[in-house]
């Protein structure tokens, strides 16, 4: 296979990169008083039930202030929204407002390890799902959090930083349902033209570099060579890249990390493109609502609340919305645009009678705990700061994910898997991070039980659940926030097959692997009523602990207009409103087989090139469109 040379000399030059900053006890005492006192903060922060925070400091909004005219608005500085205003920044002659309701992320954000923090904090919005009728019983009212970043980059800001694309066949599904440029080979020079894989082993057919996103491997790497058992055991083969051609097995977690630190649509777009003459970054802004002409049908501007006061700013060619599954669809249907009578219920007048909000997919996971028969020492916080600082180490694997194995349970011949499993390896961290929840006494009971120096974990997801959730509005006031219900088991296949992954689990427990570490399951004691392994056993444990992933996508649906959940076309714009797009992962017409940030990138990315190539601006050619 032919190397290009330009690969071979950045492939030398990321060898070369040292990592390393001074290790001065300045910058040690600066970082951990940093940790430390966010620590502290974490343990008594107190969620937000609503975005009140906006409204606030006595201001008036009978004055609506003019915040200027451009030619695009991006709403969201999230994973998606950071590369569209990125991208069309680029075009000097182009003037770009983008508006985040977070503010900006920082040295603490950096720290992958931080992100439980991060999210009992205010860069997280708060939100939580309204009560669950068929699962979440472990939770308080039935309810769980849900984590959305509120800071510049989103959620890639407080999330796992895990780097999935997903499967060929994941893509080819969005192109037949409707959506042709949406197919894996459509949509492969995206992700490597985002992409800087830093690997001695990349298959450059499918694999980028030199892109602004970096992707990493921890270092130092684990010994995988101990799991061999599951190939010989289990019959699981080990996969050098689950990103490249083949993603059925088991490889090593890859992260969206650079020299140990968080990379995010903050640190790899926005940051970089700030000192643009053309590009606008306003944060802490709460959009409202889309101005829209309602003769005419089409987007016109915003209107947001900053610092307690009303402004308006106006697009002369687009609005691009990119909330999140969550917030787009409540801008939208603040705006006039949604369901009938989800408008008319909180008396909005109807712009377009849209199904926003109305097909809500996400993924369900359930973790098991093992105690092994290792107890690995406790370093120092400071200690683990001085790796942090040379770019490897614990705090730059945030809960010690070891590798991912991809399986499908239902179709052993298939290439696109119905389950995700992975590793968790121990987490020997001194400073035990409140984790943020909504459990039960017995669940914390369950929960102070796990030891991080001895325990590990093995967290199991449903890829593709046919379980379909609903974003409503609690009222027309953007104060309040929106009603989340991911209808977590409302189809019985779901509870099945994560019952049926436990038997995936059982037989783990006799490979080499787990014997040789002495294997011990840790009894899920609030579900002893049942006979342990009996199917009511796990099913009382699956119902109490699964919860939904932060994977949400699909409230403003992708797809033709005949498809009866469809709110954009291929090209993203909504239809029936001129001017208008949203780009995040709320347009994906169905699951993928992996995590949800690298698509948002994607989206983002392709995005950027459909809007060029509308208003007449030359893209990369054999990318768009």
């Amino acid at each position: 296979m032919y190397i290009p040379i330009v690969f071979i000399i950045s492939q030398l030059l990321l060898l070369s990169v040292n990592c390393c900053e001074e290790l001065s006890e300045s910058k040690l005492d600066y970082l951990e008083e940093l940790v430390n006192s966010n620590f502290e903060k974490s343990r008594t922060y107190k969620q937000p039930i609503d975005n009140s925070e906006f409204f606030k400091n006595g201001g008036s909004f009978d004055t609506i202030h003019d915040y200027g005219t451009y030619d695009f608005i991006v709403v969201g500085a999230g994973s998606a929204g950071s590369i569209v205003a990125s991208r069309l920044s680029e075009v000097e002659k182009w003037k770009i407002l983008l508006l985040e309701a977070g503010n900006y992320d920082d040295d603490l954000t950096d720290i992958p390890y931080i992100y439980r923090v991060l999210q009992l904090s205010a860069r997280n919005w708060g939100y939580f799902t309204v009560p669950q009728k068929n699962g979440l019983f472990g939770f308080k009212n039935h309810q769980s959090p849900y984590i959305m970043g509120k800071v510049l980059g989103g959620t890639g800001t407080v999330n796992g930083i895990a780097y999935l694309r997903g499967n060929r066949g994941d893509y080819d599904k969005w192109a037949s349902l409707g959506n042709p440029g949406w197919s894996f080979d459509d949509i492969l020079p995206y992700f490597k033209k985002m992409e800087n894989f830093q690997s001695n082993n990349i298959d450059l057919k499918y694999r980028g570099f030199g892109g602004p996103l970096n992707v990493a491997y921890k270092e130092p790497k684990e010994d995988l060579s101990r799991l061999k058992s599951l190939t010989t055991n289990l019959g699981i083969k080990y996969i050098e890249d689950y990103n490249a051609k083949d993603q059925i097995g088991f490889s090593r977690s890859q992260k969206n990390i650079q020299c140990g630190k968080r990379v995010s649509g903050a640190t790899a777009y926005v940051r970089p493109s700030m000192q643009r003459h053309n590009f606008n970054v306003t944060l802490k802004s709460l959009v409202t609502k889309i101005i829209i002409d309602k003769s005419t049908k089409t987007a016109k501007g915003v209107e947001f609340v900053r610092n307690g006061k009303k402004y308006r700013a106006f697009a002369k060619k687009e609005v691009v919305i990119s909330g999140g599954a969550i917030n787009s669809p409540q801008i939208l249907m603040l705006s006039g645009i949604g369901p009938e009578d989800e408008l008319k219920k909180h008396s909005i007048p109807v712009v377009k009678v849209s199904p926003v909000g109305k097909y809500l997919k996400d993924h369900y996971s359930f973790k098991v705990y093992y105690r092994s028969n290792e107890t690995i020492p406790l370093k120092s916080f400071r200690e683990l700061l001085k790796e942090y600082i040379q770019g490897r180490g614990m705090l730059t694997n945030l809960d010690n994910t070891l590798t991912y194995t991809f399986i499908n349970t239902k179709n052993k011949s298939s290439s696109v898997p119905n389950l995700e499993f992975v590793l968790l390896g121990t987490t020997p961290v001194p400073n035990v991070i409140p984790q943020l929840s909504n459990y039960i006494e017995k669940i914390d009971q369950f929960n102070s039980k796990i030891n991080e120096q001895t325990d590990y974990a093995i967290e199991v997801y449903i890829l593709h659940p046919k379980s379909v959730g609903t974003i409503k509005l609690k009222s027309n006031d953007p104060k309040d926030f929106p009603l989340i219900d991911t209808a977590i088991f409302e189809a019985p296949e779901d509870l099945q097959l994560l019952y049926e992954s436990t038997e995936i689990l059982s037989e783990f427990e006799k490979t080499d692997f787990a014997k040789a570490l002495n294997f011990t399951r840790l009894d899920f004691e609030f579900c002893n009523q049942h006979e342990r392994d009996s199917k009511p056993y796990w099913y009382c444990a699956i119902q109490h602990l699964a919860d939904p992933t932060y994977h949400m996508s699909s409230t403003v649906k992708m797809g033709p207009q005949q498809d009866p959940f469809a709110v954009v076309d291929n090209k993203l714009r909504v239809y029936g409103v001129k001017n208008l797009r949203v780009a995040d992962c709320s347009v994906m017409p169905s699951t993928i087989s992996g995590h949800n940030n690298a698509p948002a990138f994607l989206i983002g990315e392709k995005a950027a090139d459909l809007i060029k190539a509308d208003h007449g601006i030359p893209v990369e050619t054999g990318i768009c469109c």
